[in-house]
């Protein structure tokens, strides 16, 4: 199970997975990132997975949490990918394998 590192409601979540690596989601006015972090969580290295504001409906539909719709995007997305272990798993869920 991944471990918060860092949370900002409503903005962004640095998140430690089983493996080690480091993740940042990120919500913003123009969309939404899922970031690899390297350095220690300092610095992002790779975009795991992005969707602007024009392509939400996409995220909502990985990450919505039907028992809760009416919560903020990040903390589904937070939620989901607490249960990943590793960025090789945020990716095959993100791209919906």
């Amino acid at each position: 199970m991944a471990e918060v590192i860092t949370y900002k409601p409503g903005a962004y979540c640095q998140l430690k997975l089983a493996s080690r690596e480091r993740v940042l989601i990120s919500c913003a006015q123009t969309g939404i990132k899922i970031m690899k972090l390297g350095f220690g969580g300092l610095i992002p290295m790779k975009t795991i997975a992005d969707w602007p504001v024009s392509r939400l409906e996409a995220a909502i539909r990985i990450f919505a949490d039907e028992s809760n719709p009416s919560q903020h995007p990040l903390e589904a997305i937070k939620n989901k990918l607490m249960t990943c272990s590793s960025i090789r798993d945020i990716v095959q869920l993100c791209s919906g394998q």
